[in-house]
């Protein structure tokens, strides 16, 4: 794929220039997240190899976090009298479900790798869901994933590794699955026990 070829290239650009490195990284993430490129496997695993494990997963999660920034800011520029219109009555069921004590789930389709992140940027945004709870959501939820792939990433010193490196069969691994699949289960567990207490509560 061309987008992929100047993807890696940009990769062993920054390797050979650290200190613009870690804007262009930010950027380049962003941009291909915000656009739905392909390749962002290859940037996630690139942000431990260049910059190490907790400094690249910083980077990929401020990259990832601005590109829903900006995907949020142009459907809603754009799409948002259209969605109101079109959509007003089932956006006013999203934000009163997300109110209900609910906004926590927003967290699961972040910690689920099958999920493009350009599409639940796209369907959060046009379902109305609050910017504030939509971008901590995108951050928070990020973390988990950023720091599984830049921890792997970490382990490879050439783009040209990474490149022949499957996302699908990446993913399915145990050492990658069963960590994000242990957050996923308490990620859940714990919307349940707060949406039981709050329950109680309001019985009481």
């Amino acid at each position: 794929m061309p987008g992929l070829e100047y993807i890696i290239s940009a990769v062993e650009w920054m390797q050979a220039n650290p200190q613009l490195s870690g804007l262009v990284f930010l950027l380049l993430f962003a941009t291909v997240i915000a656009v739905g490129l392909p390749g962002t496997a290859i940037l996630w695993l690139s942000s431990g190899m260049i910059f190490g494990t907790i400094p690249g997963a910083v980077l990929s999660v401020l990259g990832a976090t601005l590109a829903a920034a900006v995907t949020n800011l142009l459907i809603r520029t754009a799409f948002g009298r259209w969605l109101d219109e079109r959509a007003g009555e089932a956006r006013d069921r999203v934000r009163h479900f997300l109110h209900s004590g609910n906004t926590f789930l927003l967290i699961v389709p972040r910690l689920v790798p099958f999920f493009p992140l350009f599409v639940v940027n796209v369907v959060f945004s046009a379902a109305g869901v609050p910017r504030k709870a939509y971008l901590l959501s995108t951050m928070v939820g990020l973390i988990p994933l950023a720091t599984i792939f830049a921890n792997i990433g970490s382990q490879f010193s050439d783009v040209s590794q990474l490149s022949g490196v499957r996302a699908s069969s990446l993913v399915m691994a145990p050492k990658f699955l069963v960590p994000l699949a242990l957050l996923l289960v308490i990620t859940l567990v714990g919307w349940w026990i707060y949406h039981r207490l709050e329950v109680q509560q309001q019985v009481d």
